[in-house]
């Protein structure tokens, strides 16, 4: 643990990484209205701390707080956008803070996942932006930086005195898993679930595998998710489900069935289940009688009933049901949506799975 200066520290590497999973928020900090509670600059402005990882000597990958050091260094863009082409001596100092602060070479010294790397590196080398891109957290900040600094008529100098007063704590993070902590510290946002569980099946080398479901069976992320918390409310039983612990609820699944079984065995059957979810989304079935129950059960809302009839459908490819009783299900629950629409019934479905349940019993 050891308390530095963030201006100093950006100074003394050459290369900072990111997580991949670790994107940019709306969280950004205005390093400019800090001054504003201290104008004399006589009180340091302490950010908390930093978790990092060292890679090599200088070379860090942070595992918490990228958006303060994104933060101060779009100021220092900021600062040399706003004095260029304005005198010599400001020309030299413009060439220092990008050597010094932003640059290793011909290259960034920050570098973020691939979403947002892309557009860093536009604004750093001043390339033309698209109008989404200039809605990002990352420009908005920029330009507030660029009209704060014209507007007031802040001084370069004024602004690294203020920065000379702002200090982090870097935390080693060293035989600790750096996603379980970013988790853990990150939990209130809204984090990239499926990123965070990319990283876990990289970890347990199964990551081609896990490529091959999302590609095959689910190109769009919002299915994917469909999929994984209809999939888990099966598993684990669950009332209802917060999507934002998906994640956990996948690592939860994973270890806990590794303790039974191998991982290449735990992802087959997770294909398995995975295909049957893929027929009920696109109501992909030869079988007429059975295309037309879930035909009307898509126009009847019925999304709801996915996980229940996931897992019915896996009974029903397990052999465990005949098909006829299968049909005879979706019927009754095509019933219930029915009577849910033209009552506007507010029922909950848990009432129907005990008698659904209690019927394949009898079957």
């Amino acid at each position: 643990m050891e308390t530095v200066n963030l201006l100093d520290f950006l100074n003394s590497v050459h290369d900072l990484y990111t997580l991949n999973y670790a994107r940019c928020s709306d969280k950004l900090v205005n390093f400019l209205d800090l001054m504003t509670e201290d104008e004399q600059f006589t009180q340091k402005i302490d950010l908390g701390i930093i978790f990092i990882n060292q890679k090599s000597f200088d070379q860090f990958t942070i595992v918490d707080g990228v958006n303060r050091i994104l933060s101060l260094s779009l100021l220092l863009h900021a600062v040399c956008e706003c004095y260029k082409k304005t005198t010599a001596q400001n020309t030299k100092a413009i060439k220092t803070i990008r050597s010094k602060y932003l640059r290793n070479g011909s290259k960034s010294k920050l570098h973020l996942n691939a979403n947002d790397d892309e557009l860093y590196n536009k604004i750093i080398n001043g390339e033309r932006l698209s109008g989404h891109e200039k809605e990002s957290p990352m420009f908005v900040l920029l330009h507030n930086f660029w009209s704060q600094i014209k507007e007031e008529k802040l001084q370069a100098s004024k602004i690294f005195a203020m920065l000379k007063k702002i200090t982090v704590t870097l935390v080693e993070t060293d035989n600790v898993s750096k996603r379980n902590l970013y988790y853990k510290l990150n939990s209130n946002r809204n984090l990239n679930q499926i990123s965070l569980i990319d990283d876990f099946m990289s970890e347990n080398g199964i990551e081609q595998e896990w490529a091959d479901i999302k590609q095959r069976y689910f190109p769009k992320e919002k299915d994917l998710v469909l999929f994984l918390k209809d999939f888990f409310i099966t598993k684990f039983n669950y009332k209802k489900f917060n999507p934002d612990r998906l994640y956990e609820s996948f690592v939860n699944y994973f270890e806990t069935m590794m303790q039974y079984m191998p991982e290449d065995a735990i992802i087959r059957k997770m294909k398995h289940s995975a295909a049957l979810y893929y027929n009920i989304l696109n109501i992909n079935f030869n079988n007429e009688e059975l295309k037309q129950a879930f035909v009307k059960i898509k126009m009847h809302s019925g999304e709801d009933t996915y996980a229940y009839i996931l897992n019915v459908y896996e009974d029903y490819t397990d052999n465990n049901i005949s098909e006829s009783v299968f049909l005879e299900i979706l019927n009754t629950i095509d019933e219930y949506l029915a009577n849910r629409v033209k009552n506007n019934n507010d029922m909950e479905f848990n009432e129907l799975i005990q008698y659904l349940n209690a019927f394949i019993t009898c079957k």
